[in-house]
């Protein structure tokens, strides 16, 4: 009730199909574990209560509805059943790969950093390699779990359905380590007087809170996003205040002392001074102790426990702060906010420990560049905000960006191996009066991601038109993940010839969207979409799935052709259970395995070539073959031809446009069909729109070809026998001409 006191918000605007949906009246069963301190705890009787609680009471008030609240004895039985869809909302969830195949996630509200907690003296720091044969505990059913197991496999995890059982076999002796967010230990050292553990290291993966909804419910999660958006910075400030500000040590350490003293009297008369002396040193060093653990949890309600930088709470506090303040020409509250251009990259393909060593690197550099009144702090994976009063005057501005931008594009060594980095930049100034103090910031993220989009590398201030574009792209990005739930997704095919012949060998999977409301969106924009958002694996997925259900489907009707070629995406690719999502989904179409393709990109090689090689030779032996997408484009190094079962290149239609009139096309087309005749390869050209384009590479000797000379993308029903013969023909009379 205090909270709901400060503000209730007016009602969210609806739409007629949500608000039909509400009007409904069915049950929204949430689902609600306790996870003390702060994200919920047991309250009088059988009531919970917390930060999530408070969040959702509020979340009720704005929707205008009451939830059905379902306490589970355990994280882990509650995931099950969110699983199993027999609640609808979970309280408190991280996004992850696997929980996305059966919930829909808000915006993140609530951060815990995971720490290492061992027995005191044991190690005096640690790494999660450390552990490795080793007893680990993790509390059961979190994304902890998996994230252990696919980057640790070695340690042996130990799940505990509540972390007061894993603190006491560790208190015990009986295991080595337990990983938890910080604010467990200062409740079971401190509160419940486990005194033989302590912090001594970062687990590597936090948890970033949000609600989630089932997924086959999906205007449930859009309604839950709307209703948490409305929470206004007044609510949110005061659930934090309420939450997670750390324990008053002063009334602990008095009640503490006070304990003390009795016994000290006590110990007096039988022992005297010595004891005295023993126990005001085991006093002090208890009182130290504690002191060090709140310490730790002030320090990290502020900032990133990675970097050291502030992290996005204070920035948020620190902004509300500033906008509050007179703003002039002279003196204007600033952002700029920093994106580094493809960073996951280095995660995927050097490990999370390099990622967060550049990371780490990166916050001193920056920090090493502002003034003192500057505020830095780690707002994203990738992304740092600066926040300054300063001038509002866009040409300091301009060069204190260039100066930061130029700063993270320096190498950053690491053992034997250099990284460079760029970044982009979005700029916003405050012009007027705010009532959001947020806003400030986003106006900054749309300038940066416009940046992205048309001056990566460099920097934009923000413009009124970069909001219309940012909500039509949020729009767009929920149609998105809307329809990867739905069927509209749809494939066409392009057929692939042989010049000598002109025999049609095979077929390129093409995706396509059918927007109900916009039509077909155009493959780039819905691909880079997915990228962003981090849906391409699912996408990546479901073209793998509909390329087979096809090609099953052309045989069965006796249709004849060698291969379906099929794009695979580098975080497609990397999954570790890649080869068996391919040889499941084969086994389930009944699609041959020897007439798929897949398709890579050369970007695929930049990691780990050993496991990329791996991977190739479980598929390659049951038949699956490979070819290298857009070839002489991307990675620098061509060892990867000669190490990896590749057995067709394809030329970029970049090149092949150019034959006929750029010289230096030309001559990257020679070396390109050289080399794969060298190595045995195949090589097929794509986007040949001319017959002076066909004429040139049958010259060459190159193989195959497709493109608009020959054929269009196709619809599936379209590609009959007798389709395929009119193509044959059509192309044995453009060679012939």
């Amino acid at each position: 009730m205090l909270i709901l006191s400060v503000s209730v918000n007016a009602a969210i605007p609806l739409t007629t199909e949500e608000q039909r949906w509400l009007a409904k009246g069915d049950p929204i069963k949430v689902g609600v574990a306790i996870i003390p301190p702060y994200l919920s705890n047991k309250g009088g009787g059988d009531t919970v209560e917390g930060m999530s609680l408070d969040y959702l009471k509020l979340i009720e008030v704005s929707l205008g509805v009451e939830f059905q609240y379902q306490v589970f004895k355990s994280y882990g039985a509650m995931m099950e059943a969110a699983k199993q869809h027999s609640i609808d909302v979970v309280f408190a969830a991280s996004n992850t790969e696997e929980r996305r195949d059966y919930l829909d996630f808000t915006q993140v509200y609530s951060h815990l950093a995971n720490k290492i907690f061992t027995q005191k003296g044991r190690y005096q720091q640690a790494e999660m390699s450390d552990f490795t044969g080793k007893q680990f505990a993790v509390p059961r059913g979190t994304a902890l779990v998996g994230y252990i197991r696919t980057n640790y496999p070695g340690i042996e995890l130990v799940q505990v359905d509540d972390l007061g059982e894993a603190f006491n076999l560790l208190s015990a002796g009986q295991i080595e380590g337990v990983g938890s967010y910080a604010s467990a230990g200062y409740l079971y050292s401190v509160l419940e007087g486990i005194d033989n553990i302590s912090i001594v290291g970062s687990v590597g993966y936090d948890y970033h809170i949000s609600f989630a909804s089932r997924n086959d419910q999906p205007l449930l999660g859009v309604l839950l996003e709307k209703a948490l958006s409305a929470v206004s910075i007044e609510q949110k400030a005061e659930i934090e205040r309420r939450w997670v500000q750390p324990e008053d040590t002063q009334r602990i350490d008095k009640e503490t002392y006070v304990s003390a003293i009795i016994l000290l009297g006590f110990v007096l008369a039988i022992a005297g001074l010595l004891i005295v002396v023993f126990w005001n040193r085991s006093l002090k060093r208890e009182v130290l102790y504690r002191q060090e653990i709140q310490k730790e949890v002030s320090f990290l309600a502020y900032h990133d426990e990675l970097t050291g930088a502030y992290n996005r709470q204070f920035l948020i506090e620190t902004l509300s702060e500033y906008t509050r303040l007179a703003f002039s020409n002279d003196r204007s509250t600033c952002v700029i906010l920093l994106g580094l251009d493809n960073f996951s990259l280095i995660n995927e393909f050097h490990g999370q420990k390099i990622g967060d060593y550049v990371l780490r690197r990166m916050s001193k550099r920056l920090n090493s560049r502002l003034s003192g009144d500057a505020v830095l702090s780690r707002t994203g994976g990738d992304e740092f905000t600066v926040l300054l009063r300063q001038a509002n005057n866009q040409v300091v501005l301009s060069h204190l960006a260039d100066l930061l931008i130029a700063e993270i594009s320096s190498p950053i060594a690491y053992g034997d191996q250099s990284f460079s980095l760029t970044a982009t930049a979005g700029i916003s100034i405050q012009t007027e009066e705010l009532s959001e103090p947020l806003r400030l910031l986003e106006q900054a993220d749309l300038a940066l991601h416009e940046a992205k989009r048309k001056n990566r590398g460099g920097y934009l201030f923000y413009a009124l038109e970069m909001s219309d574009k940012l909500q039509e792209r949020e729009q767009l990005a929920n149609a998105l993940s809307r329809a990867l739930r739905t069927e509209q997704f749809y494939l066409d095919f392009q057929p692939q010839v042989a010049l000598d012949t002109g025999e049609v060998v095979g077929f390129e999977a093409l995706a396509r969207w059918q927007h109900p409301d916009q039509g077909n969106i155009r493959p780039d924009k819905f691909i880079a979409l997915a990228e962003q958002e981090g849906l391409i694996v699912t996408l990546g997925d479901r073209v793998l799935r509909l390329a087979c259900e096809q090609g099953r489907e052309w045989l069965d009707q006796g249709l004849e052709f060698q291969r379906i070629a099929v794009n695979v995406s580098v975080k497609q690719f990397i999954e570790t259970d890649y080869v068996s999502k391919v040889l499941n989904t084969l086994e389930q179409t009944g699609f041959p395995p020897s007439k798929l393709e897949l398709e890579l990109t050369e970007s695929v090689f930049m990691g780990d070539r050993d496991l990329a090689k791996e991977t190739m030779d479980k598929l390659t032996r049951q038949g699956i073959c490979f070819a290298i997408d857009d070839f002489g484009t991307g990675f620098s190094s061509l060892l990867y031809l000669k190490e990896l079962p590749v057995s067709k290149l394809k030329l970029d239609q970049g090149f092949i446009r150019g034959i006929t009139k750029d010289h230096s096309s030309l001559q990257i087309v020679k070396a390109s069909l050289q080399m794969g005749h060298a190595l045995s390869m195949d090589v097929i050209a794509e986007g040949v729109e001319t017959i002076e384009e066909q004429g040139l590479l049958t010259d060459l000797h190159c193989q195959q070809a497709q493109g608009y000379l020959f054929s269009r993308p196709l619809k599936s029903q379209l590609i009959t026998a007798d389709k395929i013969a009119q193509i044959e023909r059509n192309v044995r009379l453009v060679t012939e001409a």
